[in-house]
């Protein structure tokens, strides 16, 4: 860049600025971990965390110099000279060696892993991502340090800039421990406040300012400017958006508009949490209630509770699926919004966040303007206003709308509120580059875990872990799930207690039953559970009761999957006889893609539609970003509670509508799943029946006497037989043991409407709530309960779960020896993604029109955008349209030439164009693959 800025300035910039993060960003609690950790008042506390960012840099005094040439030669040829047989090695790495030294010399006690040298100078180390293991008698030891990074004047030089980064920071008293989980939060300071002050737009301008000495820089920092008026340094904090924000206080029925008067659980949380937390500070809440009765917004609720009076700030919601976390991200705005807060950005944080139109604006404006909206709007796709920047219709800037800095990465996380999907949070549980800095973004704060039943045996384990450390580093946690197994509790909660230092045997003893419906809340200090009282919960049971019909039918299974299709499909087509004839709304839930894809068209085909355009949808997660968006929003629009419900309507899908989302329909039909599955799925059926009632309004069709779901279950020679290409190994266990609890349950005889005869088919009634734990102890192995199971099913699971027990997760603080434990990995163990960037493996299905040019629609109305330079709404029309593809694909196939505008966009860079005849369905070759494009079925794979 041709500037070069003094290390000791930099060194001063991120003390500073972390003496700011600790001011603004921390909350109480993430202060009480550090303090606690250290031994410390606030004040010195506050000034070691200031002294380890000052010292980050340290190792870059010495010849790493000489990667800046310029910088380089502005050295002195004295200190050319003493560089020595200087050593190779990563500047973070130096500044650990060097670091221990100096530490030392401070007072700072050096023994062991766990002595405060050691901790502190693994803190320098691991400001880039990753903790390295501290040889302090070899590569770290004194000699060692002195002959391999540089000589006399190389040291004194690195001591004098530490102890006069030690003076400026008053960092002058000496922990006598530094604890993992002190370390840790510290080390996500460390991190944070190193990527702010490396930011070009704010070192920059501080390299072109006239030089003054260090003192002169220091005060400068904190000095009032007119451009920065709150000082330097906390300026860059508040541009940064990150801020410790705590929402004005708002009766219940204001923030959730929707609701007209509390639940008798949600009365029960409001009128009797705030007493316990007031008495025995923040700790564990399970809720745990049937699909659509308000979780969420007890739990929203409950965590203001803690925010107001635990010291936590903020809240983060971990979803399990990214379709779920877009519509969540829209809950969490009006929420935040109507506590009418003066600022509290939000962000959205999961694998395609990118594709929400206002993150994408976030990557693609100038960093001095508008960078994000909170709202959709809507941009015409048309020629002529996909050539120009939009001149109106943004909405005006909100007080949830996150800033530039907070909409990458794994910055997102550290918004004061934020939803994400769940593996952005365990993904500081494994040995993965920044765990760090998610493990700050998630301390001293609340975090809700929704669906946390629709998690596989390995993903549970994670989060177990996972709210281990949540616990350890001062978090609030709340559990929701509708179909909550006793077992899961008890796991979790316990996890939670040895995490916030009980000892096993004390977190095992606590009853961890949780009231189904109701909630069980175990606080972290005094481990005494309180749960909804006996009669609040029959009240609640009552009000919430209702009876749904299951029907069992077998359908044949065999290796050849045509068959299968052929016989289940005939099935499903004479269930769906009366929808198609009388009206309805209903779903077809497919295991796969390709079984969604097969059901869609012979469903189009064989039943009478009068527009099947309208009348028939297929929703699977491979329909491009625009796409997909449009046909949730349809839906959840027209099958919510006050629609306009049509007069027929049926959606061919695979899991898009399990959870959280808020629609209702007369019938369902799906695949064999797990037990919990198919409850979520019930609970799709006659969801606002109760309050259509008593509004009353009869929208049901005549021959929709109850809800009714039927599961087909695939059999061979009266035996379940889990087909192929279901690819489900690892769930095949209870696939098995659901489909058993089904044919043991007692049966009725089916209804039928008058103008279809009766048949021979059965149903299961289920009383929800009433049944639902009573079901998940059945199949889940409760004491006295045995499912058989084949013996090839029974094997897979135990294999399963004992491959568990070697999963490479963090280990808990207590069992961390050296930090370097948080982040080892082996020599072949893949880096797990944390960057949110747009991955270069991605298709742009496009179509060459008999001008010769590409287009973005098979009409030929969108071209691809070829001026200089592309405007926002032009890359996000792109970038909605891409595709996942894998990355043989990329490598074998060709790669069509872009347009030139495209080569320097990095966003549109490495989009690899398929292009096809709008009019020609045969498949186009690319590589040894051949791909078919379809508008209405989303892109299908054949392998040639």
């Amino acid at each position: 860049m041709g500037l070069a800025y003094p290390l000791l300035f930099h060194s001063l910039d991120a003390a500073a600025v972390a003496g700011q993060l600790w001011d603004r960003f921390l909350s109480p609690a993430q202060r009480e971990v550090v303090m606690r950790g250290l031994g410390l008042g606030e004040r010195a506390a506050r000034a070691v965390v200031m002294l380890a960012a000052g010292l980050h840099d340290l190792g870059k005094a010495g010849p790493f110099q000489t990667c800046e040439p310029r910088a380089w030669a502005l050295v002195d040829e004295a200190f050319r000279r003493d560089a020595g047989p200087w050593r190779t090695m990563r500047h973070e790495r130096a500044s650990m060696h060097v670091g221990l030294q100096v530490l030392e010399e401070f007072g700072y006690l050096l023994e062991g892993n766990d002595s405060p040298a050691v901790r502190i100078a693994q803190v320098l180390g691991g400001h880039h991502g990753l903790f390295l293991q501290l040889d302090i008698r070899g590569a770290a030891a004194a000699a060692r340090v002195a002959h391999d990074l540089g000589g006399p004047l190389w040291q004194e030089t690195r001591r004098r800039y530490a102890w006069q980064v030690r003076r400026l920071t008053g960092a002058v008293q000496i922990p006598e421990q530094v604890s993992v989980e002190a370390a840790v939060v510290m080390t996500g300071i460390v991190q944070l406040a190193d990527r702010l002050v490396s930011q070009p737009h704010v070192w920059m301008p501080q390299a072109q300012s006239p030089g003054s000495g260090a003192l002169d820089h220091w005060m400068s920092l904190h000095a009032p400017a007119p451009e920065a008026p709150e000082g330097w340094a906390a300026h860059v904090v508040t541009q940064a958006g990150l801020e410790s924000v705590q929402l004005p206080e708002k009766p219940f029925t204001h923030v959730h508009t929707a609701v007209r008067e509390p639940s008798v659980l949600q009365a029960s949380v409001i009128e009797r949490l705030p007493e316990l937390v007031r008495r025995e500070g923040g700790g564990i809440l399970f809720v745990a209630d049937s699909t659509g009765t308000g979780k969420t917004a007890a739990a929203w609720h409950a965590s203001d509770l803690f925010n107001r009076h635990t010291g936590t700030r903020g809240c983060t919601l971990l979803q399990p699926t990214t379709a779920i976390a877009d519509a969540a991200y829209e809950g969490m705005i009006r929420t935040v919004t109507a506590h009418q807060p003066a600022r509290a950005p939000v962000t959205l944080v999961h694998s395609h966040a990118w594709l929400h139109a206002a993150y994408l604006d976030a990557r693609l404006a100038r960093a001095d303007r508008q960078s994000t909206v909170d709202e959709h709007y809507e941009e015409p796709d048309t020629p002529d206003t996909a050539a120009q920047p939009p001149q109106q219709g943004r909405p005006e800037r909100k007080v949830t709308v996150p800033e530039t800095f907070l909409g990458g990465f794994d910055r997102a996380l550290l918004a004061p509120f934020a939803v994400a999907t769940l593996d952005q949070a365990l993904m500081a549980m494994l040995h993965t580059r920044h765990s760090a800095l998610r493990t700050l973004a998630l301390s001293g704060r609340t975090v809700i875990i929704d669906e946390a039943h629709a998690y596989s045996p390995y993903t549970r384990t994670l989060l177990c872990r996972l709210v281990h450390w949540l616990a350890a580093v001062g978090s609030s946690v709340i559990v929701l799930s509708a179909t909550l197994r006793s077992t899961d509790a008890r796991r979790i909660g316990h996890a939670y207690l040895t995490g916030a230092g009980h000892p096993a045997t004390e977190a095992a003893a606590v009853d961890w039953t949780v009231p189904y419906p109701g909630w069980l809340f175990v606080p972290a200090r005094n481990p005494k559970p309180a749960r909804m009282t006996r009669p609040e919960h029959e009240r609640h049971t009552l009000a919430t009761r209702r009876t749904v019909h299951l029907s069992p039918l077998p359908v044949p299974s065999t290796s050849d999957q045509d068959t299968d299709q052929t016989d289940r499909l005939d099935v499903v087509t004479r269930l769906l006889q009366p929808m198609a004839q009388h009206g309805g709304c209903a779903a077809v839930s497919e295991p796969t893609v390709e079984d969604a894809q097969a059901t869609y068209q012979h469903l189009k085909q064989t039943l009478p539609w009068n527009d099947p355009r309208s009348e028939l949808v297929l929703l699977h997660a491979r329909f491009p970003g625009h796409q997909r968006e449009a046909l949730v929003r349809r839906l959840r629009t027209v099958l919510g509670p006050t629609g306009p419900r049509p007069e027929r309507l049926l959606v061919v899908t695979t899991s898009m509508l399990d959870m959280s989302l808020d629609l209702d329909l007369d019938l369902m039909i799906t695949h064999l799943a797990e037990l919990e599955v198919l409850l979520q799925r019930l609970g799709r059926l006659w969801r606002f029946e109760e309050r259509w009632r008593k509004a009353g309004l009869r929208l049901r069709p005549a021959w929709a006497r109850h809800p009714l779901m039927h599961v087909l279950i695939p059999q061979h020679e009266d035996q379940v037989a889990i087909p192929e290409h279901w690819g489900r190994a690892d769930q095949e266990y209870h696939l098995h043991a659901t489909a058993h609890l089904l044919e043991t349950l007692p049966t009725t005889p089916a209804h039928h409407p008058a103008e279809h005869p009766p048949t021979d088919r059965q149903t299961v009634t289920i009383t929800l709530p009433d049944h639902i734990p009573g079901l998940l102890e059945r199949v889940h192995h409760s004491p006295g309960h045995t499912t058989p199971t084949p013996a090839p099913a029974h094997t897979a699971h135990e294999q399963h779960m004992a491959a568990l027990a070697r999963t490479h997760l963090i280990p808990a603080p207590s069992r961390t020896g050296s930090l370097a434990d948080l982040t080892r990995r082996t020599l072949h163990a893949g880096q797990a993604p944390t960057r949110e960037t747009v991955s270069p493996a991605r298709l742009l299905p496009c179509y060459r029109q008999t001008s010769g040019h590409l287009t973005l629609d098979p009409a030929g109305r969108i071209p691809l955008p070829d001026n200089n330079p592309l405007h926002p709404p032009q890359v996000r029309s792109v970038l909605e349209r891409t595709l996942p593809a894998p990355q043989e694909w990329v490598r074998h196939g060709p790669r069509p030439t872009v347009p030139s505008s495209w080569h320097t966009h990095p966003l549109l860079a490495d989009l690899v164009l398929l292009a096809a005849d709008p009019h020609d369905k045969t498949p186009v070759p690319f590589g040894p693959y051949q791909l078919r494009l379809d508008e209405e079925l989303g892109l299908v794979q054949t392998r040639s």
